[in-house]
This record gives structure tokens, C-alpha cells and sequence, in this order.
């Protein structure tokens, strides 16, 4: 068995249980955790140990970039959150499914991006080939299906709509911090 081969079943055995059962403040233990098993995570995001990650080494976390309570992220494609992201407790962010709209039912792969300042509400589905625009605020419960959100609005429903403007905060690019 290749070193290639063997990393999903490491990650299964060893890793997805050291991480659930790292000290609730251990932030920084989980985030050497991941990147031990190939996720890009930047050293002020945080993740909560009882997340769900499957294939880490498809992750992207950027600075300030949260993941919370019982989140599950299906990395078989990559995931990339961006600074100042939030996916919130119960979301489920999966990069495969099957495709409904075909006869046998093929898989479908697409990666899932989370651009900065986004906010995925709690228990939100966001299936294969999404993109959070940046500043959006997705609603809980809501559904993103193959769609790309609005930038700077707040966006609910079943598929995902936009319904008001979210105000923009302009960052001081130089301090990272609200100007």
C-alpha cells in the first residue's frame, strides 16, 4: 500500500478521533492535527473538536476562519474558506453527491468555496460546486445548490435567495481590522 493510499485510513483510525478527543480550548493542537495530515490552515483560524473532516489534506482555512460545533465538511474536493469566514454548528458543507437529474445517477464532484467575511448559518446544505460570495450571511437552514451567492447580502431558502443588503465594513488592509 502507498503512503498515498494509506493517509485516508491514518486520518480514520488515528487522527479524526485525536481530534475529537482534544481539550474543548485546544484550538491550536486541532489546527497542528490537520495540517499533520495535509489541510492548509492558518494559525488564528479555529475548529471545534466535535466538527466532522473527512480527507483534511483538501482543506483550506484562512486567518480568522471558524468551524463550529457538529459542522460536517465532506472534503473529497477541496473546501477553501476564506478570512473572517463562519460555518456555523449542523452545517454540512459536501463536495460529492448524486446527480438527481440523470437516469443512473453519476457522482458528482465540484469543490466548495467560502469566500471572506461569509457566515453559513447553522444546519445549511451546501452541496458540490458552491460559492459563498464574500460578506454574504447565508440563513439557517438554507440550502446553496450549485449556486454562487451575491456578495454583501443576506441569502435564506430552499434554494437559496438573496433578500436584503448586508452592510459592508471596510478592513484596513493594513491591520487586517474594521477602519
Amino acid at each position: 500500500m502507498s503512503a498515498h493510499g494509506l493517509r485516508p485510513i491514518l486520518w480514520h483510525q488515528i487522527g479524526a478521533r485525536l481530534f475529537r478527543l482534544s481539550p474543548h480550548v485546544a484550538h491550536g493542537y486541532r489546527r497542528r492535527l490537520l495540517r499533520l495530515f495535509g489541510a492548509t490552515v492558518h494559525d488564528r483560524a479555529k475548529i471545534r473538536r466535535s466538527a466532522s473532516i473527512n480527507c483534511p489534506w483538501h482543506l483550506t482555512l484562512e486567518e480568522l476562519s471558524i468551524i463550529g460545533d457538529h459542522a460536517m465538511l465532506d472534503c473529497t474536493c477541496p473546501i477553501s474558506l476564506g478570512k473572517r469566514s463562519v460555518v456555523s454548528q449542523l452545517a454540512v458543507l459536501t463536495t460529492t453527491m448524486r446527480d438527481p437529474g440523470v437516469a443512473d445517477h453519476p457522482m458528482v464532484f465540484a469543490p466548495i468555496q467560502v469566500q471572506d467575511d461569509a457566515w453559513v448559518a447553522a444546519d445549511t446544505l451546501v452541496l458540490p460546486g458552491s460559492i459563498v460570495s464574500e460578506g454574504t450571511v447565508v440563513g439557517a437552514r438554507s440550502l446553496i445548490e450549485g449556486t454562487t451567492t451575491e456578495p454583501w447580502k443576506v441569502c435564506v431558502g430552499h434554494p437559496v435567495r438573496a433578500i436584503k443588503d448586508r452592510a459592508y465594513f471596510a478592513r484596513d488592509a493594513s491591520k487586517g481590522a474594521l477602519a
